[in-house]
């Protein structure tokens, strides 16, 4: 059931929040008034209800409860949650949990590698596109070994470091599985297309995947490489 538009509420709000009831002050839910919360309960929207008639919201209500205890007090939930309260304060837009917790050195980590991830275009799209492939790959071969090649551009200082004594005399074009169409599509000043392949090998280690990554060139001088990955499964 939707409520609508200007609807009033008591000073003592009951709110079933996935399922599970929470009682709290009407002035602790729009204690930031820019929040979701706050716009939530200050009358101006309709909002979903229970068959209770409860306000719900559809979110974890383990959560919840901290997220509740910071609007009352400020407090800080436990560390070992912060990752998961960041995505939650993110989701309501409290900016000022967000701010806190943004100095939790877990959360601190995960904007750093989102952050150095995203200055790249497609990025998501290719990490997934990455994994399905190895899966394919590793399906076919007895060691379970997927391996995908990314065309890249690499650096001066990169290329200085290939061996190309066994690349052949043909452009590694030819060999990539995932190729570029436009080199100016994911370059960014000074950023070399090799970053955006570290970047993705960074975030498969961290998710738990077993990686390998090596480069090869063709030696006609061409400007491009294929940084080959093999993911082991």
């Amino acid at each position: 059931m939707i409520q609508g538009i200007g609807a009033r509420f008591a000073p003592v709000v009951t709110v079933n929040v996935g399922g599970t009831l929470f009682t709290t002050a009407l002035s602790t839910l729009r204690r930031f008034p820019d929040s979701l919360l706050g716009s939530m309960f200050s009358g101006r929207h309709q909002i979903l209800r229970d068959k209770e008639e409860h306000p719900f919201i559809d979110v974890d209500p383990t959560l919840f409860r901290y997220v509740l205890e910071y609007l009352r007090t400020e407090a800080i939930p436990p560390e070992d949650l912060a990752l998961d309260m960041y995505k939650m304060a993110s989701y309501f837009s409290i900016e000022p949990l967000q701010e806190r917790l943004l100095l939790v050195p877990t959360v601190a980590k995960m904007m750093v590698k989102e952050l150095n991830c995203n200055r790249f275009r497609h990025y998501s799209e290719t990490k997934h596109r990455v994994i399905k492939l190895a899966i394919e790959s590793a399906a076919l071969d007895p060691s379970y070994s997927g391996i995908v090649n990314v065309l890249v551009r690499l650096s001066i200082c990169e290329r200085n470091f290939v061996d190309t004594r066994s690349t052949e005399h043909k452009c590694v074009r030819e060999s990539a599985d995932i190729q570029k169409v436009e080199d100016e599509e994911f370059s960014d000043g000074s950023i070399y297309d090799e970053q955006f392949v570290h970047c993705l090998e960074r975030d498969l280690t961290e998710i738990g995947f077993t990686i390998k990554l090596s480069f090869s060139v063709c030696i006609a001088g061409c400007p491009y490489a294929v940084a080959k990955i093999t993911i082991q499964f």
